[in-house]
């Protein structure tokens, strides 16, 4: 699987290695020039391959069985098996997980035979990027149409990001991060605001050294 930005990523030279059943861009020019730029300025990469699935309804039973506690709206918790869950609001979360994995975690939750709730895999029609480094808070100030300074680590928010509306995740890594997700039908046009704005691209391998997963 390619995600809707693989021809862009061509152009400008990416080099591809598999992570489940996507091709995703593991390196443009070179790791150690990709981590610089995370550690010092600002880099932007294409994590739309990451596995997604959308809950909605009376998600707490879900949300207790991934996590292992309950989780506020606006929260982010670690899922038990691997990855991250943004509980965005009382009746919705999005489940992070990693390229492929969430065909497993979809049927977990199916055997869970909750009332009242629906789980989706929306692993193809989310767009998603992850933005970090030090000039991450000046970034989303020209984006966002919250202030960037509610934007914690360890919470989410659904906002209008470069007048789109978005999923934004925010994680503390070596730097600031933010996760945007967004539908994939603003793919491109997401990925030309972050050519504009937002510094270096970075591939997988380089996010992978720094501690993203």
């Amino acid at each position: 699987m390619r995600s809707v930005l693989h021809r862009k990523h061509t152009d400008v030279g990416a080099k591809f290695e598999r992570r489940g059943a996507w091709l995703v861009p593991s390196v443009y020019r070179s790791i150690d020039a990709e981590i610089d730029a995370l550690g010092s300025a600002l880099g932007f990469a294409d994590i739309s391959a990451r596995g997604k699935l959308h809950l909605s309804g009376a998600v707490d039973d879900h949300v207790r069985f991934l996590t292992g506690a309950p989780l506020d709206p606006l929260h982010v918790a670690p899922v038990a098996t691997g990855g991250a869950i943004a509980r965005i609001a009382r009746d919705w979360a999005l489940v992070l997980v990693s390229p492929s994995a969430e065909g497993d975690v979809l049927r977990a939750l199916e055997q869970q035979q909750r009332q009242g709730a629906m789980a989706t895999d929306v692993s193809g029609a989310l767009s998603g990027f992850l933005v970090a480094g030090p000039r991450l808070e000046d970034f989303l100030a020209r984006t966002v149409t919250i202030d960037p300074a509610d934007l914690l680590s360890g919470r989410c928010v659904a906002a209008s990001w470069a007048r789109i509306p978005a999923i934004l995740v925010m994680k503390d890594l070596q730097e600031p991060a933010a996760e945007i997700y967004a539908s994939s039908d603003y793919g491109r046009y997401a990925w030309g605001v972050l050519q504009s704005l937002a510094g270096t691209p970075v591939g997988w391998r380089a996010l992978e050294a720094w501690g993203w997963k």
